[in-house]
């Protein structure tokens, strides 16, 4: 199939399609760029994939490479081990939100390049910071609605987790959080 894009009106019209196209399993899909845009690349990539797990993974890769590029791998400004929020109130803390996550390393921060935790905010970031959600990310839309809300909302996870996660569905992932939430709750216990 051959989509030919010329203009933004064009550009944006296909992306309102992605939805559709994605479906069609045994078409090789041709889109000619006229305005040369990074983003219909990725997109024509991810939809000549025709493995499930390996466009899921292709997209993953793909979105958290945008979010370390928009934000220079340092959302939260950390120096020291303390974000910005903490180094303003002469905290004592380390880490930020992330103090209780797992996959926190002292001296390398975060090892898990988890996407719901890079689109995660406290107040004061978002008041310093353009911030970003994932329906911002044109090829985002090459995921599904859950699978959306599956990358929105697995936090503290790794990567290899979440791909899983959007595989195998929201029971999987439903389940899988649920065994997290009850090791988390003993744990403090």
């Amino acid at each position: 199939m051959q989509i030919i894009i010329n203009n933004q009106e064009d550009y944006n019209k296909f992306l309102k399609r992605i939805k559709y196209y994605k479906y069609y399993k045994f078409t090789k899909f041709n889109i000619k760029n006229n305005i040369h845009n990074k983003d219909i690349t990725i997109i024509e990539k991810s939809l000549n994939i025709k493995k499930r797990k390996q466009r899921i993974t292709y997209l993953y890769d793909e979105i958290v490479k945008y979010l370390n590029e928009y934000y220079k791998d340092n959302i939260c400004d950390f120096k020291d081990n303390q974000c910005f929020v903490q180094r303003e109130n002469k905290s004592n803390n380390k880490y930020g939100c992330c103090l209780n996550c797992k996959y926190v390393k002292d001296g390398v921060g975060c090892i898990s390049s988890n996407i719901s935790c890079k689109l995660t905010y406290c107040r004061s970031a978002k008041k310093k910071l353009k911030i970003i959600k994932l329906k911002d990310i044109p090829y985002s839309n090459c995921l599904t609605i859950l699978q959306r809300f599956i990358l929105k909302n697995d936090y503290f996870s790794t990567r290899e987790q979440v791909i899983n996660d959007l595989y195998y569905g929201i029971i999987y992932y439903l389940v899988r959080s649920f065994i997290k939430g009850i090791k988390i709750t003993f744990k403090l216990k």
